[in-house]
């Protein structure tokens, strides 16, 4: 994809938008990144009286959001995740519909999304949850993560030998599932998941960037959470 051909990613750092900068890297896939601050639904790099509202562009005020080259906008972070590895060009990162892989792809694509981010991190991160309301959610997570730590007993990743899609969103859980007072520690499997995905060097740098542009922009999500 050549530069005057890349999409446009409407970022929040550190929140489920970095699945996508996780996959646009790891597939190669150059993107531009429109920041924004997710808690005050504005675009950042404008002048404060003049940023405008994202709400403007997605009136949810949700993220993953994308905008195509030829202006498609595309919404739901498995569906921008699916979009970003079809534009891939290396064979061991994209699964096309042909592909032996391409239904379990769409399997753990929307595993995380609703047993994991739905499920779990919608409820455990909303400000207005009350304490009991958020254990009774952290106590869904033992047979979500049993399940995940069974499929990776004979794999490295959630398709098999190579990173995909889908562990991008994953890899994505496990930045914030230490906020999340997730114990992880009876999952050997998906502790050893866990460190070898987070030690790729492409997602170490951008988690790096995230926290940095976190701050800068005074979202301070991991403070908020």
């Amino acid at each position: 994809m050549s530069e005057s051909q890349t999409a446009l990613l409407y970022h929040a750092p550190l929140t489920c938008s970095l699945a996508a900068r996780f996959c646009a890297a790891e597939a190669g896939v150059d993107i531009q990144l429109q920041p924004l601050n997710l808690l005050n639904k504005t675009l950042v790099g404008h002048g404060v009286e003049s940023a405008p509202s994202y709400l403007d562009i997605h009136p949810l005020g949700q993220v993953s959001a994308l905008r195509t080259a030829n202006g498609e906008f595309i919404t739901e972070t498995a569906v921008v995740l699916m979009w970003l590895q079809h534009q891939s060009r290396q064979t061991d990162f994209k699964r096309d519909v042909d592909h032996t892989e391409y239904f379990q792809l769409l399997r753990w694509l929307n595993f995380c999304a609703t047993e994991l981010h739905k499920q779990i991190f919608r409820i455990v991160f909303y400000q207005e949850a009350t304490d009991p309301v958020k254990a009774k959610i952290r106590d869904l997570a033992p047979p979500r993560l049993a399940l995940l730590d069974q499929h990776l007993s004979d794999r490295p990743f959630l398709l098999g030998d190579t990173f995909s899609a889908a562990d991008a969103y994953l890899t994505w859980f496990f930045v914030l599932s230490d906020r999340a007072q997730l114990n992880l520690e009876p999952y050997q499997q998906l502790c050893d998941y866990r460190q070898r995905a987070l030690a790729r060097p492409l997602i170490q740098q951008l988690i790096a960037d995230d926290l940095t542009m976190d701050a800068a922009i005074g979202q301070n999500i991991q403070s908020s959470l």
